[in-house]
């Protein structure tokens, strides 16, 4: 897979991830939430191909239960920044991401358990997971 189009697959999952791990824990009025998180995980690319990324996001409150979300995730390809949102309760939280290096949206599925995170996230590019913790 050419460099470039391998850096904009991974951009749109691995940026998906992070910001939609970023928004999972709580409630958007809980002081603990606001501020940055970072970890890693893999995506999975459409043509079955994977890279390894490391990611850091910030997410702020946006209204009861939903927050913006901003991420940068690096990987052998490069780095790449996006923007999301995010609205749930309890442990689940659901949203939406785009990067607009790449014209590119997809969707987010956040687990939350204490202080760490379970981020999934898809596109028409791929699929990742990315675990994030504070």
């Amino acid at each position: 897979m050419q460099k470039s189009a391998r850096g904009m697959f991974l951009s749109l999952g691995l940026g998906a991830l992070c910001l939609a791990a970023v928004a999972a824990p709580g409630r958007a009025d809980s002081p603990g939430l606001a501020g940055s998180w970072k970890g890693g995980g893999t995506w999975t690319y459409t043509s079955g191909a994977t890279e390894r990324a490391r990611c850091r996001a910030t997410f702020s409150p946006s209204g009861k239960a939903a927050y913006d979300v901003s991420a940068t995730c690096a990987t052998q390809s490069g780095t790449v920044s996006q923007t999301g949102f995010v609205r749930g309760s309890g442990g689940t939280f659901r949203g939406t991401f785009y990067n607009p290096e790449f014209d590119t949206s997809g969707k987010i599925v956040i687990s939350v358990s204490g202080g760490s995170q379970v981020v999934r996230l898809s596109s028409s590019k791929g699929s990742g997971v990315i675990r994030l913790s504070r």
